[in-house]
């Protein structure tokens, strides 16, 4: 499981970090030992969806002393968007999160938030990368946590390779989500749905095993652009559409189809096999 290491008692930027551990009290106490000296575990906890059921609407509800996971309607100050569907991965956190950047921006961030921002290895969408790399390395040597300009790029590459293993983690289990499926049956025969899955077999394992996704949520091109036909992309004309795929629910043509699609792949409201 996936989880989220939580400072008890910090306001906006809870999440010290996320880890795969078998449970919640293992992740905390491997998280405080591997400090020195070794973090007090009493003040962290581990937030995680074991044993609840997520097939309906769950949150992290910070507004607690303690952040437990609650219904997301009954929650007043939490973390993740109402409609978010059944759900409750790091890509779905982490989009959460750059929303909430965006609206706040990088300039007017604490020095806690940017930390967080870092380990997320999260930019805001309205800057150009090399910017955002420039606020971040500046971010890491003023505040003393790195010494110079490559010490600071360093730290980013690592927080980039733990953001990189969860990222593709999301991907994995969206990937193979029994929604997915369910979306592809609905509309497709079974010789279209074949098709379409062998027609996208390389985009789909760039977006499986990688995080590829496309232009418009990444710098490569890759699956979202075919489903989407995206503008200014090979696939602009030679997309999904273009399949001209009969709807087997009756829709005169793919786009509820794509929609049903991306909820599940770039939304994250899907159901885990082995839930």
């Amino acid at each position: 499981m996936i989880v989220g290491i939580v400072k008890i008692g910090v306001g906006l930027s809870v999440v010290e970090e996320f880890r795969t551990a078998i449970n919640e009290a293992t992740a905390v106490s491997d998280f405080c030992n591997e400090y020195s000296p070794i973090l007090n575990t009493a003040d962290y906890l581990g937030v995680n969806g074991d044993s609840t059921d997520l097939q309906i609407n769950w949150g992290w509800d910070f507004s607690e002393v303690t952040p437990v996971l609650k219904e997301v309607v009954n929650i007043i100050n939490h973390p993740m968007p109402i409609n978010v569907g059944e759900s409750n991965d790091y890509y779905q956190f982490r989009e959460y999160q750059r929303g909430l950047l965006d609206v706040k921006t990088w300039v007017n961030l604490t020095d806690v938030e940017r930390d967080f921002m870092i380990e997320l290895y999260l930019k805001e969408t309205a800057i150009t990368e090399a910017q955002d790399s420039i606020n971040k390395v500046t971010h890491l040597i003023s505040t003393g946590q790195a010494t110079a300009t490559e010490e600071a790029r360093l730290i980013i590459v690592d927080k980039w390779s733990e953001h990189h293993i969860l990222d593709v983690e999301s991907c994995e289990k969206r990937a193979k989500a029994l929604r997915l499926y369910l979306e592809v049956g609905t509309y497709l025969s079974i010789a279209d749905a074949t098709d379409f899955f062998t027609t996208v077999e390389n985009l789909y394992f760039g977006y499986e095993k990688q995080a590829i996704k496309g232009t418009n949520d990444g710098s490569e091109t890759g699956l979202f652009d075919y489903i989407e036909s995206t503008i200014g992309t090979v696939y602009e004309f030679a997309g999904l559409e273009s399949k001209g795929y009969i709807m087997q629910n009756g829709d005169l043509d793919e786009t509820n189809f794509i929609i049903a699609i991306m909820d599940v792949l770039r939304n994250g409201k899907y159901i885990n096999l082995e839930e």
